[in-house]
C-alpha cells in the first residue's frame, strides 16, 4: 500500500479547494451572539453523529436524538450516535493547532465508539484477522491487508498526516482518511473512525470551522458514489475520492456559510434542538395535541415532551387551550 497515494490535481479539485477556502474565511470571521453560535455547533455535531452512523446502517433521525440526555444504554442505535458525538466533542475540544496525532489518539476514538455496544475484537488493538469494506447490502467491495502488516502502516500513516508532505489540509485530511479505511484496522468500527481522522486532521490545522461543518450529512446521502469512490481508489489514482470529498466539504461549508450568515436569526435559534423541532410542528399545524406530538417523537418519553410544551409555553412561543389531558397547543 502506497502511503501517500497519488491524486492528479485536476480543475475541480482546485474550484472545490478555492470555495472552501473562501466559506471558511466568511465562517471564522463572522461574530455570532454567543448562544446562536453554540447552537449551530450542537446541531452540527449532531448531524455529524447521527449521519457518521446512518452511514453504517443505522436508521435513526435527527429528531429521535436531539438531546443526548434521551439516550440510556439499552438503546443501541441511539448509543452508537452518542459515541460518535462524545469523540467528535472531544476532537474539537483537544486537537487545535499544532497537535499531533497518535495511534494512542486512534485507540481512544475506538475505544469511544464502541463504548457500550457489542464489539467482537478488542478495544485498544489492531484486528487479528483478515478483513474488509462491505457496502450496506453486505457486499464487500475491499479486501484489507493482512493484520500483520497494519502496525507498519498506521506507523506510515501517523507520519504522513503529522508530516508536511501534502501541504494542502483538506487533502492531507482527505488522504488520512481514505488510507486508514483502506487499511481497515479494526474488525468493527474503522469507518466511524476513519472519518474521525478527518476530522482530527482539519481540526489539528486549523480548519475545524468552528464546529459549523458536518461532511457526514453529505455522504449519507450519496453513499453509494463514496463506497465506489472507496473501491476504486488505487494507489496509482486516488483523484476519484479527493474530488468527491472535496465536494461533500464544499456543500457542508456551504451550508454552514448561510446559516452564518442569515439575518433572520430568532428567539427560537437559542433554543434546544428538539424544542425547535416542536415549535416548527405547532407552526406548521397551527394546532396539535399532545398524542400528535407524540406520534412524530415515538423515541421520547411523553414526561420530556411535556416538559418542553411547557418551556415553549413559559417563554410565549406557543399558548396552551384547555386544562385537561385533552388540551391542545397553538403558536402565538
Amino acid at each position: 500500500m502506497k502511503i501517500p497515494p497519488n491524486y492528479k490535481l485536476t480543475k475541480d479539485i482546485l474550484n472545490r479547494i478555492s470555495l472552501i477556502e473562501a466559506n471558511r474565511a466568511i465562517i471564522n470571521s463572522h461574530n455570532l451572539p454567543p448562544l446562536v453560535e453554540e447552537n449551530i455547533r450542537r446541531r452540527s455535531m449532531f448531524g455529524s453523529s447521527l449521519f457518521s452512523a446512518r452511514i453504517e446502517g443505522n436508521r435513526l433521525t435527527l429528531a429521535d436524538v436531539s438531546d443526548i440526555r434521551d439516550i440510556s444504554s439499552k438503546e443501541r442505535q441511539k448509543v452508537e450516535v452518542a459515541n460518535i458525538l462524545r469523540a467528535i466533542t472531544g476532537i474539537l475540544e483537544k486537537f487545535e493547532n499544532s497537535k499531533k496525532i497518535t495511534a494512542k489518539d486512534i485507540f481512544g476514538w475506538h475505544k469511544t465508539v464502541t463504548n457500550n455496544l457489542p464489539y467482537l475484537g478488542a478495544t485498544g488493538r489492531w484486528r487479528i484477522g483478515h478483513e474488509g469494506i462491505f457496502d450496506r447490502t453486505g457486499n464487500v467491495i475491499y479486501h484489507a491487508p493482512p493484520p500483520l502488516q497494519i502496525p507498519l502502516l498506521i506507523d506510515n500513516l501517523l507520519s504522513f498526516i503529522n508530516s508536511h508532505q501534502e501541504q494542502n489540509v483538506l487533502i492531507r485530511a482527505i488522504l488520512a482518511h481514505l488510507i486508514f479505511e483502506k487499511i481497515h484496522p479494526f474488525v468493527d468500527g474503522s469507518g466511524r473512525v476513519g472519518r474521525l481522522l478527518q476530522l482530527a486532521v482539519l481540526s489539528t490545522n486549523g480548519y475545524a470551522m468552528k464546529g459549523f461543518i458536518s461532511v457526514e450529512e453529505m455522504i449519507d446521502k450519496k453513499r453509494t458514489l463514496y463506497y465506489s469512490a472507496i473501491e476504486n481508489a488505487k494507489g496509482s489514482d486516488t483523484t476519484e475520492f479527493v474530488e468527491l470529498m472535496l465536494e461533500f466539504l464544499a456543500q457542508a461549508t456551504d451550508v454552514a456559510k448561510e446559516k452564518v450568515l442569515a439575518d433572520n436569526q430568532e428567539d427560537i435559534d437559542l433554543l434546544p434542538l428538539r424544542r425547535q423541532e416542536i415549535l416548527r410542528i405547532i407552526r406548521d399545524h397551527q394546532i396539535i395535541t399532545m398524542n400528535f406530538l407524540h406520534r412524530r417523537f415515538l423515541q421520547i418519553d411523553k414526561r420530556l415532551l411535556s416538559y418542553d410544551l411547557k418551556q415553549l409555553t413559559g417563554l410565549g412561543f406557543i399558548k396552551k387551550i384547555g386544562r385537561t389531558r385533552g388540551a391542545m397547543y397553538s403558536a402565538t
